[in-house]
């Protein structure tokens, strides 16, 4: 399957103003939206669409070059036992797509593979400052999910889906595994769980600057800082984690590291990070 990378995701939340202006405060042009809001990062018209309804994620958008991918990805799905819903015109005029199918992940997530986003030419400028986003051909970022079904996840991500595992850690029994469908170190890790949980969500911007200056106005505002600035052993992202209205974590930083496939070998880390990602109350 040719999955090119995390296009968009779907969260719903308990107070959907909150996001307004926490979204702002990370670089995002927050817009109104029929269902709540847009957050808006790139050239895309939005990568976060925030909904009412109970905490977490409601949906990950994973991207295919066009429409025969998508119904190449449709008859894998089918061949595998799964149960694809075609997105209605209204739902594929909503994301802003040409075409998109719903399939839903082992540990109970919901993907909608989809084709064709529909561009916003108007320049980006980001409200706080910020001088740009990592996204394009790597996706919008990376998503962390607590999975209750994890060796089946990985199998479907990877034997179905086409993902490519780049590394493991294991601070544990079990495995915490990242996965990669792009240049991008991991668009999605699995960590073992009792239930489905959206850990955090990461974007990545151009500079340290972005991340100082985002740190910043995140303690100015007082918001929770759940980890304090650091640098990942895996793929060398400095970042700082803030605890989102929703209750889950946003990961933002920089200097993310690309995988060449020709000379990447899969290992294990055993630590998360180099230096910092600290608890403030550690």
């Amino acid at each position: 399957m040719d999955i090119r990378g995390l296009g968009y995701i779907g969260i719903t939340a308990e107070d959907v103003d909150e996001w307004r202006p926490y979204g702002e405060m990370l670089g995002a042009a927050v817009a109104d939206d029929r269902a709540g809001l847009r957050l808006r990062f790139d050239e895309r018209p939005y990568r976060v669409l925030v909904g009412a309804g109970a905490d977490g994620l409601a949906f990950a958008g994973w991207e295919l070059p066009d429409s025969a991918a998508l119904e190449s990805a449709a008859a894998q799905l089918t061949a595998a036992g799964l149960t694809i819903d075609r997105g209605s015109v209204e739902e594929c005029e909503h994301r802003l797509v040409r075409g998109l199918l719903r399939v839903t992940d082992p540990g109970g997530f919901v993907l909608e593979l989809f084709h064709g986003p529909i561009l916003d030419h108007r320049r980006f400028v980001s409200p706080a400052g910020i001088s740009g986003f990592t996204m394009g051909a790597h996706g919008m970022g990376h998503i962390v999910l607590g999975t209750p079904a994890l060796d089946a996840s990985i199998s479907f991500y990877t034997s179905v889906l086409g993902f490519q595992i780049s590394d493991y850690w294991r601070p544990g029994d079990e495995d915490v595994v990242f996965l990669r469908c792009n240049q991008r170190h991991h668009s999605l890790a699995l960590v073992p769980a009792p239930e489905p949980a959206l850990y955090h969500f990461m974007v990545e911007a151009r500079t340290l600057d972005d991340v100082g200056y985002t740190l910043d106005r995140h303690i100015d505002a007082g918001t929770p800082i759940s980890m304090t600035l650091g640098k990942h052993t895996n793929d060398h992202m400095v970042s700082f984690y803030s605890r989102s209205p929703a209750g889950f974590d946003v990961e933002f930083g920089c200097g993310g590291l690309l995988v060449d496939d020709a000379t990447w070998t899969v290992t294990q880390i055993t630590e998360p990070s180099f230096w910092g990602h600290r608890s403030p109350t550690a």
